[in-house]
């Protein structure tokens, strides 16, 4: 019995998918068709079985390179191919922490901003949660400790779960890094080694701000200009070094990146 074939619009509506997905196939030689003398293309309905193994094959992550040589002359073994599937697998599996961890930081920044819409900073006195530093530049340079870059490209690719943030000390000293919660690099399984400052739970005075940055200039600790610190002093309190300005997200994308939402973290004496 001869198998009926399809034009390639309706072969792609019976298959749930676009005629540029069996366009793109056919071009990589995946699949086949046949050509009537216009030139339209006609699919078989054993081609159904192909299309259906390198659709799955493809959502365990394989090339359609991969896949050809597959269909073509079986020149993966199956012992081989589990082995790809679980090393697909474990990637499906990073990502999705990274996923559910940007969807729970977003949320979060979220929040955050709230009282921020109405007014351009706010301020509150707990203690903060266990975090890490890498540092990176000194403001003018990169810093050339090769530490930094042996993991320096984990941390990116998990921005903006990892922060930029200055560290800001009682001599005036400015070093740029990234920054991320203790907890959030243990999820990310994020690399630390000898470089990373580690910052415990402490007693924090955290200033939440939305618009220009403060001039690095009144960064310090002997400043009466800073508001973070002019609040600290004025409430009688003692700030403890180092402090750190983290920056969230750009509170204005169409005129200036420098006018951000960010917050400082001050230590305080306890």
């Amino acid at each position: 019995m001869e198998m009926k074939r399809y034009r390639i619009g309706e072969y792609a509506k019976y298959m749930g998918v676009t005629p540029d997905l069996l366009k793109h196939y056919e071009e990589l030689g995946v699949i086949t068709s046949q050509r009537s003398e216009s030139g339209y293309r006609y699919y078989s309905f054993p081609t159904s079985m192909f299309l259906l193994e390198c659709i799955r094959l493809r959502n365990y992550g394989l090339t359609l390179r991969e896949i050809k040589s597959i269909l073509a002359d079986h020149s993966m073994d199956s012992r081989a191919m589990e082995q790809r599937f679980a090393r697909n697998m474990d990637l499906l599996r990073e990502e999705n922490r990274f996923n559910q961890a940007l969807i729970a930081d977003y949320e979060e920044f979220q929040e955050w901003k709230e009282p921020l819409l109405e007014k351009d900073c706010d301020w509150s006195i707990r203690r903060s949660r266990p975090m890490y530093f890498l540092p990176h530049t000194n403001t003018y340079d990169f810093l050339e400790d090769p530490r930094i870059y042996d993991i320096l490209r984990h941390w990116m690719s998990h921005i903006p779960i990892v922060k930029s943030a200055m560290q800001i000390r009682e001599d005036h000293t400015v070093t740029w890094g990234l920054i991320v919660e203790q907890q959030k690099l243990s999820y990310l399984g994020l690399p630390v080694n000898e470089v990373v400052l580690s910052i415990p739970s402490h007693k924090v005075f955290y200033y939440q701000f939305r618009g220009p940055l403060t001039a690095t200039s009144d960064e310090h600790f002997s400043s009466e200009v800073h508001p973070a610190l002019k609040q600290i002093h004025a409430m009688g309190l003692e700030a403890r070094e180092p402090f750190y300005r983290v920056t969230l997200m750009p509170s204005d994308w169409q005129k200036n990146l420098s006018c951000q939402y960010g917050y400082y973290a001050i230590p305080l004496a306890e």
